[in-house]
């Protein structure tokens, strides 16, 4: 089968850019990388990857440019690579947040092959040494599809997610940054209270604190700036706030009354059995815009892009009712 891409290009080599260029050449694919901070280019090139000194060397005949820096320094990196892009290369990049990457490629390279991508993958740690080449295993990875989306180019992109051990999900990107304010913005946020929180409890508290403080707080040793790029910008997580605050106030003025939270533990014990519990189905769906979005807005991801004499067929899972 001829590969998806015959050369790859990443620009920003931390955690999910180092990750990304480990696993893309273990897949056989030429990989060549970037990064404005040298210390990052400079370790990536001494762990024997190719890195070039310029953006304009590293996107030089790259099919497949991947932005894998901050949100921050996207809009810079967008006007820096303008005048290199083939115009037949496609563009992604591995945010938590679409609409603004989205917003930023329509305006600054409005003729750009686009397709949004977010791995929800990572620890706590950050740069190329934390990088893992099997740090993709099983992640689920946002691909954004838009009505004016290259489908082919969408297929292709999808491909190498599978390729690489993730799970591809089909997304407007709209809806994705509604549903990750859930699950990454609002946990954030969480844990960065509950560490102040706990702090505020005295030393004899500190001493104490088991499990539950620290599963509970775990991710408030991420970067600040990054988590800031990961919550900032993004309405939804008012609205995701606003619900978590209506259930605290509420669990608040239970005890106040000398009531109990049972009801809340209750709910919030089966709310987590359920999901961890949920049972998954396989299908066969057509490489359509309206069945792509749906089946991501169901849940459910791509297992492999499988081309033949007839066209192309997508596999995937989905809850099972």
């Amino acid at each position: 089968m001829t590969p998806a891409f015959g050369r790859v290009a990443v620009l920003g080599l931390g955690q999910i850019g180092g990750s990304l260029m480990h696993a893309i050449r273990d897949s056989g694919l030429d990989v060549v990388g970037y990064d404005v901070d040298r210390g990052g280019a400079a370790a990536a090139s001494a762990s024997g990857f190719p890195v070039t000194s310029t953006d304009a060397g590293a996107v030089h005949g790259a099919d497949l440019v991947i932005l894998a820096m901050p949100l921050p320094q996207v809009r810079a990196a967008l006007t820096s690579l303008a005048p290199y892009l083939a115009p037949d290369a496609l563009l992604t990049d591995v945010g938590t947040l679409k609409a603004p990457v989205l917003a930023a490629v329509r305006e600054l390279l409005p003729r750009a092959n686009f397709v949004g991508g977010h791995p929800l993958a990572g620890i706590e740690q950050s740069g190329w040494a934390a990088a893992d080449p099997l740090l993709f295993r099983d992640a689920p990875w946002t691909l954004t599809i838009e009505p004016g989306t290259d489908l082919d180019a969408w297929l292709r992109l999808a491909e190498l997610v599978c390729d690489l051990g993730a799970k591809p999900v089909p997304s407007t990107a709209a809806e994705q940054d509604a549903a990750v304010a859930r699950v990454i913005g609002l946990p954030h946020v969480l844990a960065e209270a509950l560490a102040l929180t706990g702090l505020a409890g005295g030393p004899l508290g500190l001493s104490l604190a088991a499990g539950s403080y620290l599963s509970g707080s775990r991710v408030a040793r991420t970067r600040p700036d990054l988590v800031a790029t990961w919550c900032d910008g993004n309405p939804p997580l008012v609205t995701a706030l606003d619900d978590v605050i209506a259930r605290l106030v509420s669990a608040r003025d239970e005890l106040a009354a000398a009531r109990s939270v049972l009801d809340l533990a209750e709910a919030g014990h089966t709310a987590r059995i359920n999901w961890e519990h949920r049972r998954f189905e396989p299908v066969e769906l057509p490489a359509a815009f309206g069945e792509l979005c749906a089946h991501g807005r169901d849940g459910g991801w791509i297992t492999a892009v499988l081309r033949d004499a007839d066209g192309v067929r997508l596999l995937g899972m989905r809850p099972s009712d």
